[in-house]
Order: structure tokens, then C-alpha cells, then sequence
């Protein structure tokens, strides 16, 4: 048996690691080799030098993708890498091969020059051993059939779906905000209209004025005026939800096929308030709170710099990080360091002046 890596895919093994992603993440789970339609720009040939593999006989066994970006918050600019694709082949599991790619990934990411590292998962004591943990927030408002009504409605919208040429000004309306990951026209494109997804927008006087970006019922981004977001929402909510569908007859075989009524929707929208969430915060529609995902932090002196937190000093010990500052000190492992930073949970009795950071990536952003 020869092994290899972990490094970087060639060109001409691209195939080989579609087919073995889609085994891991798509078929063992019973889905469609749906990879590539799902993250059309992680496994490219552009993106190869941030993908790590190993082989096992010249056949890829595991992998791991980083897609690096940029992202700005409040002025706050960070690079982001984010972590796509964990994933080992079931008859090679159990030998360090994904701990010693995400290593690998680590190092790179490092080179690379992120401040973080940001991942979903369902196995998240896994990765707390390797220094992610959840962290940082963002808010979900949730809607139905009875809070629906109270959305602001607009009979004359010109709402429709995108088109490849609104994306130069759906991009604009990105860009024109505070906070987000710094996108082109062309990744926006890609991105909002992968597999299962939908974008929609707003016309006025022939210039797009506002979009929705949305995966099922979820709406998971949208920008522009409140004045055209709102009546959007609730243009989508009401084309969504067919008033004729009896939710309390629905039939043993609409059970079994995991049919559900369509009158739920929810929107995922920043903690920091802007005009849209100030509208939804003043009708009252309810909300929550949830993890932006598991993050690792990649340069902790890079990151306080970046956040303007210059005089706090850091001191790695092994495992430990002790943080002092005027007039405090506190120490923490590397995962509790996360929360330290990001939030939402905090040290009791402890409170430091610009933590935790605000801090948002869009759903879009996150792979």
C-alpha cells in the first residue's frame, strides 16, 4: 500500500475527488451525487491550491477545501477560510487522515494569512479536539400564517427572478453595506445560482433595486430598502403559502413523502440592526438567536489588531492563552478563547471594553 499527502489535487485528479466527495457527503447519506451542482466554485482549478488530499494506492481517500475570503465588518477587514468538505472514505476511517488534513488546512490558512477559520458540522466535539467551537451570532426571524399580515404589502412591486445580468447590480446593493464578505459580480452569480437556490428582484423605473436570495423556504440574504425588502418578503410568503392546504388532514402518504405545508418561512438576517430589522423588530415578528458556525481562530494577534484591540497583550502557553489588559487578565484554552472573542457566552464577571467583536458572515459566505 503506498500513501500520499496530505497536498494539493492535481489537475487531472479533480474527478477522482468529485466522485469521492459525492461518496462521502451525497451517497453513503442516501442523496444524489449532487457536490458539484451544491459548491460549484470549491472544487475548480483555480481553488486546487487551497484543497488538501491524501491517496491511498493513487486514489483519494480523504480531503478537505478551504475557501479563503475576504470580509468586512464595521470597517473591521478579515480574512476568512472556510472549511468545505471534510470528509474520509468509510473503508479508511479511523486512521488520522482528517486530523492530519484539517492540520495540514491549518498550516495553510496560516500561510495564507486568515484570522479565522469557520465550518458547520454535525459532530462538533470532533473538531473542538482541533480548536473550533461556536461562536458569534446571527438572528432568524421567523414567519407563518399569523404574523404574516402584518408585512407591509406593495400590489404594484415589480418582483421577479433574476436574471444573469442583475447580478453587476446585485452585487452593488452587496457592496453599498457595511458588513459582508467582499464578493464580485461574477462569485455572486455562481454562488446564488447554485443547486436548489433562487434569487429574486426588485424592478423600479428599470433598475433592480433590492434582491432575496432563497434555498427551500429559507430567505438567506437580502439587500436593498426596506421599502422594497419588505413587500418582497411578503410577496414571496404569500406565493409560497397556498391557503387551500388543510394542515391538520394532511394524509399518511404526505407524511411518509416528508411533504410539509408551506407556512413556515424564516429570514437570516446580521445582529447589528439595519432598516430592514428595524421594521421587523417594531411590527414585533418573533426571532432567535444562533451560531454563526464553529470558527478556530487562525492569527489571535492579527485579529485584535484588526479589531483595534492593540492593548491587550497575549501570552500562549501550550494549550492556555492569557490575555491582560488595563487593570484585567484572564486565561482560557483555545476554544474557550473563540467565545472570548466572538461571544455569545462570556466569562462571568468579566467585561472588556469592545468584546465581544461584532462579527457576520452571510449565509452565502459560509460553506
Amino acid at each position: 500500500m503506498t500513501e500520499e499527502g496530505p497536498r494539493a489535487p492535481k489537475p487531472d485528479e479533480i474527478a477522482d475527488l468529485i466522485a469521492h466527495v459525492n461518496l462521502v457527503m451525497r451517497e453513503e447519506v442516501g442523496s444524489a451525487p449532487s457536490y458539484a451542482l451544491d459548491w460549484p466554485y470549491v472544487i475548480t482549478r483555480e481553488n486546487l491550491e487551497n484543497i488538501r488530499v491524501i491517496l491511498v494506492d493513487d486514489h483519494i481517500v480523504s480531503s478537505t477545501a478551504i475557501v479563503p475570503h475576504e470580509t468586512s465588518i464595521g470597517g473591521v477587514n478579515l480574512r476568512i477560510g472556510g472549511i468545505n468538505g471534510v470528509s474520509t472514505h468509510p473503508d479508511y476511517r479511523r486512521r488520522g487522515y482528517a486530523s492530519r488534513i484539517l492540520e495540514a488546512c491549518i498550516d495553510h490558512m496560516r500561510d495564507l494569512g486568515c484570522h479565522l477559520s469557520l465550518l458547520s458540522t454535525g459532530v462538533p466535539s470532533w473538531y473542538r479536539k482541533l480548536g473550533w467551537e461556536y461562536a458569534g451570532r446571527t438572528h432568524v426571524y421567523r414567519f407563518d400564517r399569523g404574523n404574516r399580515g402584518f408585512l407591509a404589502s406593495d400590489p404594484g412591486l415589480v418582483m421577479r427572478t433574476a436574471e444573469p445580468s442583475d447580478f453587476g447590480s446585485i452585487a452593488a446593493l452587496h457592496t453599498g453595506r457595511d458588513h459582508g464578505a467582499i464578493r464580485s459580480a461574477d462569485h455572486m452569480r455562481t454562488v446564488f445560482t447554485r443547486n436548489r437556490a433562487r434569487t429574486w428582484v426588485a424592478e423600479d423605473g428599470g433598475e433592480v433595486r433590492a434582491y432575496l436570495w432563497t434555498r427551500g423556504h429559507a430567505i438567506s440574504e437580502y439587500g436593498g430598502p426596506s421599502e422594497f425588502v419588505i413587500p418582497m418578503i411578503s410577496r414571496l410568503l404569500e406565493e409560497w403559502d397556498d391557503s387551500a392546504t388543510q394542515t391538520s388532514t394532511r394524509t399518511r402518504e404526505d407524511r411518509l413523502t416528508d411533504i410539509i405545508p408551506t407556512v413556515h418561512a424564516s429570514l437570516s438576517t446580521p445582529t447589528q440592526s439595519d432598516a430592514v430589522t428595524e421594521v421587523l423588530d417594531a411590527i414585533g415578528i418573533l426571532r432567535s438567536s444562533e451560531y454563526v458556525g464553529m470558527m478556530r481562530i487562525e492569527n489571535l494577534e492579527g485579529l485584535l489588531r484588526a479589531y483595534g484591540l492593540e492593548d491587550i497583550a497575549v501570552e500562549c502557553k501550550g494549550s492556555s492563552i492569557r490575555f491582560t489588559g488595563p487593570g484585567w487578565s484572564h486565561c482560557c484554552s483555545l476554544t474557550d478563547t473563540v467565545k472570548f472573542l466572538f461571544g455569545p457566552e462570556r466569562p462571568a464577571g468579566l467585561t472588556v471594553d469592545g468584546m465581544p467583536f461584532t462579527f457576520h458572515e452571510w449565509p452565502a459566505d459560509r460553506v
